[in-house]
């Protein structure tokens, strides 16, 4: 008894000959294939990390980022994404962006401030009041610091950021008095901020970001630092009682690829990845500081209680955060680009409201 395959082609020895018919079929589904498999393999494909989490809002912008960027280079460019923490922390992505195993990654401006020194400036303690502030200063400063991050190999795409980060503490913490005594967490490998809490003369506590949430739990730290929306999704808000409503400091970052890679592309669709992802970095800016607003709802509405320092309070925070900077200068902050930053915020600060 013949089986299917007997009737559908001829026996030539051990051979079985495929009829042209059935021949000319298979070549047509191999090419219908072949676009889609074009698609999935760009010609020019960038390799790009974010500690953004999979399935994350802002993970979700990357995505659009890149299916805007596939579609508006013909298929021709193209982000193969590496979410969360799947390639290590920020400072091993650097490393593996140094050594060409990822191209390109979005990285917080503390991070890259070895890179480029005049990043530093922005992260100065008490120096900004609000996000029109930082947008103002920025718009000052983004040739500049492109150019600067272009010396060192690096094309910048786009600056998204981490947004303000406050005081959360488990007393209240609305004075340098209310400091005295208590167990400030200092960011290991941060020396503004270390320098900040050692000039107010109060306890340290040097660790990792990853192990704040456990030295909350033990009591091994009082006071702590960090973005609403990351003191939320840690669940560190769930270890303090107090949370002091005046921004500490402003954390921005940077989309940057290796310079090599970049360079590789060219020069029209070098255009285009710049605009399309400026575009969302945009987009990831908004996000991000929406984030950071509702993430705070969500903290005071589970119990934690907002703390207001009154004006007097913050002159003596904002001194002291002048006395230690004054120590890190020049060896560690670019003297002439603070002072830039600074006339830039008086600049702004003396335009009529509105």
């Amino acid at each position: 008894m013949k089986n299917h395959y007997d009737s559908a082609s001829v026996k030539t020895g051990r051979r079985r000959v495929v009829p042209p018919a059935v021949t000319g079929l298979v070549l047509l589904l191999l090419l219908a294939l072949v676009p889609a498999v074009q698609a999935a393999f760009p010609e020019f494909e960038i390799k790009l990390a974010t500690l953004a989490p999979e399935n994350s809002s802002l993970m979700k912008i990357f995505n659009e980022m890149n299916a805007d960027l596939l579609k508006e280079t013909g298929g021709k460019v193209g982000f193969k994404m590496f979410a969360g923490f799947v390639l290590g922390d920020e400072e091993d992505v650097l490393r593996k962006l140094r050594v060409g195993m990822v191209h390109a990654a979005a990285f917080t401006s503390t991070a890259l401030t070895d890179i480029n020194m005049d990043l530093r400036t922005l992260q100065v303690p008490f120096l900004f009041r609000n996000y029109k502030e930082v947008d103002y200063v920025m718009s000052k400063m983004d040739a500049d610091l492109k150019r600067g991050f272009r010396e060192r190999g690096f094309e910048v795409l786009g600056w998204p950021e981490l947004g303000f980060i406050y005081f959360m503490s488990t007393t209240p913490v609305s004075s340098l008095q209310d400091l005295k005594g208590k167990k400030v967490w200092a960011k290991a490998n941060a020396p503004m901020s270390q320098a900040l809490i050692q000039k107010a003369g109060v306890s340290t506590v040097a660790i990792n970001a990853p192990d704040v949430l456990v030295a909350l739990q033990t009591n091994l730290v009082d006071v702590v630092y960090n973005s609403p929306y990351y003191a939320l999704v840690t669940q560190w808000y769930t270890h303090v009682k107090y949370f002091t409503n005046a921004p500490l400091s402003y954390i921005g970052g940077a989309l940057v690829v290796d310079r090599k890679v970049f360079d590789r592309i060219p020069a029209p669709l070098q255009e285009t990845v710049r605009k399309v992802c400026a575009r969302h970095v945009q987009r990831l800016i908004e996000k991000t500081r929406q984030d950071n607003a509702e993430s705070l709802d969500a903290i005071l509405k589970r119990g934690v209680k907002e703390i207001r320092p009154d004006d007097a309070q913050m002159a003596t925070f904002k001194d002291l955060s002048e006395q230690a900077m004054a120590d890190l200068i020049p060896k560690f902050l670019p003297a002439e680009t603070m002072k830039k930053v600074k006339g830039w915020i008086e600049e702004f600060r003396a335009k009529p409201a509105g």
